[in-house]
């Protein structure tokens, strides 16, 4: 559902008539204008998120009213005279995760219901601001550079419903990084743990919340929420002290016991968003399905040894 707009309406009077009354009724959603009477003063008028706005002088008459039909959510519209505009509040901003926020592949965080206007359908962009800048350098191998991707954008995908083990059930969401925007109301969602080939260690993101009145015109679209910036640990620091923005080199045992201990489904292991390392390809695509085991650990050693982060970044069309 797309909601939180503003409407402008410009409805202006004869001058040689002092008021002017419409007897029509328009209707679209729940919203109905019946009997207007429109004096000869200009003026704004406002109610939570929405607010109308009148001219003198300029004869009006109906130009634009619409609503999508179901099942679609509906958008209304309501466009009179040459000055009217139709502008979207921008979204909620995301907020980070409050227990978890660094993570290694993932970045997690939620999208709040406004608190002026109901839920909608918005998209969430995900800017690629630094990426795998390692401090300090791997002492096994040389860094992967992937500063041709800085700049670029992704787009949170649908999101799957998961669970931390099999013994446990405890169940969590998250999304893959696609190419192309995806539009649903995420505070339905709650905490969201998003991966992809994009997500790699030692970067920083900035997350936005774009409203729905954005889609097909993404890359102009004004009604878009300040950014959220989350940054990714070092390759395989996956428990506290991370790097950044603590200079020491990570991972250490500490890590590893980790896994182990979410190999075991053990109480207090890390979640599955902090302790997933491996790819099932090249492109460091990970499959948050099955319970933890072996291959993440053996990524964790690898990285406890020195060795660079091995994967790449695919390319977006």
């Amino acid at each position: 559902m797309r909601l939180g707009m503003t409407i402008g309406l410009a409805c202006g009077t004869s001058l040689l008539v002092g008021t002017r009354t419409v007897h029509a009724q328009l209707t679209g959603g729940p919203y109905a204008i019946q009997t207007l009477d429109i004096s000869g003063g200009g003026t704004t008028s406002t109610g939570g998120p929405y607010s109308i706005s009148a001219s003198t002088g300029q004869a009006g008459g109906v130009g634009t009213i619409t609503a999508e039909p179901a099942p679609a959510p509906p958008l209304y519209q309501f466009d009179d005279g040459f000055w009217s505009t139709i502008t979207d509040t921008p979204p909620t901003v995301p907020l980070p995760d409050p227990s978890n926020p660094d993570k290694c592949r993932f970045i997690s965080f939620s999208i709040p219901i406004a608190a002026t206007a109901a839920a909608g359908e918005t998209a969430l962009r995900v800017k690629l601001v630094s990426l795998h800048h390692v401090d300090p350098p791997y002492t096994g191998g040389a860094s992967v550079p992937f500063t041709a991707f800085e700049g670029q954008v992704r787009w949170v995908g649908p999101p799957t419903r998961y669970v931390e083990s099999e013994s446990s059930g405890v169940p969590f969401y998250a999304s893959p990084l696609q190419c192309a925007p995806y539009y649903q109301d995420w505070s339905t969602i709650g905490l969201l743990h998003v991966t992809g080939s994009a997500i790699v260690p030692s970067s920083t993101y900035d997350v936005e919340n774009l409203a729905g009145s954005c889609a097909g015109n993404e890359a102009s679209c004004a009604a878009v929420s300040a950014p959220l910036q989350i940054n990714t640990t070092r390759w395989g620091d996956i428990v506290e002290p991370y790097n950044p923005t603590d200079p020491s080199s990570q991972p250490n045992f500490a890590d590893i016991g980790a896994l182990v201990n979410k190999f075991k489904s053990a109480l207090g292991a890390p979640i599955k968003a902090r302790a997933l390392l491996a790819s099932v390809d090249i492109n460091g695509v990970i499959d948050i399905t099955p319970d933890v085991g072996f291959t993440h650990i053996s990524a964790c050693v690898d990285a406890f040894k020195g060795l660079p982060y091995p994967y790449t970044i695919a390319s977006c069309p």
